[in-house]
């Protein structure tokens, strides 16, 4: 079974900035703890060989239904690889999850930041979730939803962030 979604935010700061946010300990260990994420670590957080990655790790209760697919709790690592930013701030990554106890899921995906008016930033990820075995086609649309709406959630995490923060001051 194949799923693919796309979702598209606009931030009122610059790319730069944005990224910053989104790459900052402090906003992912919070963000974390806003959303209820469980046994959540950051695994990586830094730049080599001109790309930076993301690496964290936490229970999957809210991505997959573990309990009733696999009879537990699944740990899943997300990683974000960002590639080095364009004159203006713009970058492209690539975005994957795995899944401890199911290995027959597999997430990919692109991302980017672009500059959207004079300040802004367009923040958007285009995600390819395949199934297999177990999971099927069940499954598929479930975690495809569900992945798609955690998402959202950081998104809005995201907004909350810039509203109590001075004006660049990150």
């Amino acid at each position: 079974m194949s799923a693919q979604f796309g979702l598209d935010w606009v931030y009122g700061v610059s790319p730069l900035v944005t990224f910053r946010m989104m790459t900052r300990l402090e906003h992912l260990t919070e963000k974390a703890r806003q959303l209820g994420y469980e046994d959540f670590h950051v695994l990586e957080l830094r730049e080599r060989a001109g790309a930076f990655r993301q690496v964290s790790e936490r229970q999957a209760s809210d991505i997959m239904p573990a309990r009733r697919f696999f009879g537990g709790k699944s740990m899943m690592t997300e990683s974000l690889i960002w590639q080095q930013s364009a004159w203006n701030g713009a970058r492209e990554g690539e975005y994957t999850v795995e899944l401890a106890a199911a290995p027959q899921v597999t997430i990919v995906g692109q991302l980017g930041l672009e500059p959207a008016g004079t300040v802004g930033t367009r923040f958007w990820i285009a995600v390819q979730l395949e199934t297999h075995g177990r999971l099927g086609r069940k499954g598929g649309p479930e975690v495809a939803a569900s992945l798609s709406a955690r998402l959202e959630e950081e998104h809005q995490f995201r907004l909350q962030w810039l509203e109590r923060q001075v004006p660049y001051g990150m």
